[in-house]
């Protein structure tokens, strides 16, 4: 996948821009605070239908007026097409999506994504809370199972429902009241589970020679599902309806007193290991941030696997904190046939190879474009 062409209308500080970025890499220099980030939210949003920086469309409109326009020219393997919105900050004013000029669902358009970014909020995966974990496999990996999406959201309706009886009800009735409820649960629930597991056992063989590349070879990844349910080496995906119905029939008191579901999904957790230690307690801060990097190419080669094009790449301070080793393996790579953008407020000079262009972002406008 290639962008073409970006055209941005009030996209944060980003006031009025019509770019042509090189078809291999993008090295966007320049001070703070000028727009590097705000340029490659605004490709990740025309690629996604989504920011890595906010849930709410409306924070991405810039000071200028109530509205914004994203629109990007995109070329596959097969065929070249446009993708716009339109972002409006009033009251009940919703997001709009074309494809070629007609009006889509967001969903439908970006299935699978077509870019992965990193950025330093994403450190939050390997030392933040469980959440940041879940998020990334939902929103990076959930993108390659058709039905993920819609189990998941499914579940979270049910589990919402069945949060609000058991605040709601007496101990003695909710059994009853809950019983529709469980069912849908185990359903769908079981489901997000099962395609979690699944594709991280697809990630795997990818993330370990990512990261061997990334340490020269001298540190190893490993990672491990942790289930709020009792799973087992080999729980295969027929037993685990079964399995969490069991579960939550014995935790029943305890989600009673609780008033809360207490088992699903919804409490997984994803635990990294570089060389057998938790990379969480014991990582450094280099090795944490080359983990996350690790994770994000990893799905870069994934999506080729999968689909014979490689996602445009979007990469914020990459370079931060990395030793020369480990950038020089980031550099190999990233060596391929994918679209990069990197953001560095210090020039890159010789990375690369010299291959592709160094633009300046200075004042939300792209200058130069220097081989």
């Amino acid at each position: 996948m290639i962008v073409r062409r970006l055209m941005l209308r009030n996209f944060r500080n980003l006031a009025d821009l019509c770019w042509s970025p090189h078809p291999f890499l993008n090295i966007l220099s320049g001070n703070n605070a000028q727009g590097k980030t705000n340029l490659l939210e605004a490709i990740f949003f025309c690629t996604t239908g989504r920011s890595f920086r906010t849930r709410r469309d409306k924070e991405m409109i810039g000071w200028a007026g109530q509205e914004c326009f994203a629109g990007a020219e995109l070329e596959g393997l097969n065929s070249s097409f446009e993708i716009s919105a339109r972002l409006n900050a009033n009251a009940g004013g919703r997001t709009t999506f074309l494809l070629n000029g007609r009006r889509q669902p967001r969903q439908k358009i970006f299935r699978p994504a077509m870019s992965v970014s990193f950025t330093p909020a994403d450190l939050e995966m390997v030392n933040g809370s469980p959440s940041e974990r879940r998020r990334w496999i939902d929103l990076d990996l959930g993108t390659f199972d058709a039905r993920y999406q819609h189990s998941l959201e499914s579940f979270e309706r049910v589990m919402t429902q069945r949060n609000n009886l058991l605040k709601n009800a007496g101990r003695q009735t909710t059994r009853e009241l809950l019983e529709p409820w469980n069912e849908q649960m185990f359903l769908y629930g079981s489901r997000v589970i099962e395609a979690r597991i699944r594709l991280l056992k697809l990630l795997l063989p990818h993330l370990r020679k990512v990261f061997s590349v990334l340490t020269s070879g001298k540190e190893e990844i490993s990672l491990k599902y942790l289930s709020s349910l009792p799973l087992e080496k080999g729980t295969k995906p027929e037993d685990l309806r079964r399995l969490y119905e069991e579960t939550v029939r014995k935790g029943f008191v305890r989600e009673a007193e609780r008033q809360q579901t207490l088992f699903g999904p919804h409490r997984d957790d994803l635990a990294f290991f570089i060389n057998g230690e938790d990379a969480r307690k014991y990582g450094s801060r280099g090795q944490q941030r080359t983990l996350v990097i690790a994770l994000k190419i990893s799905v870069v080669k994934m999506f080729f696997g999968e689909y014979g094009d490689y996602p445009v790449v979007l990469l914020d301070d990459v370079f931060l904190e990395l030793d020369r080793h480990r950038q020089k393996g980031l550099e190999e790579l990233l060596e391929g046939e994918a679209q990069v953008f990197i953001t560095s407020n210090r020039r890159l000079d010789g990375s690369f190879g010299g291959r592709g262009k160094t633009y300046t972002v200075a004042g939300g406008k792209v200058i130069g474009g220097e081989e």
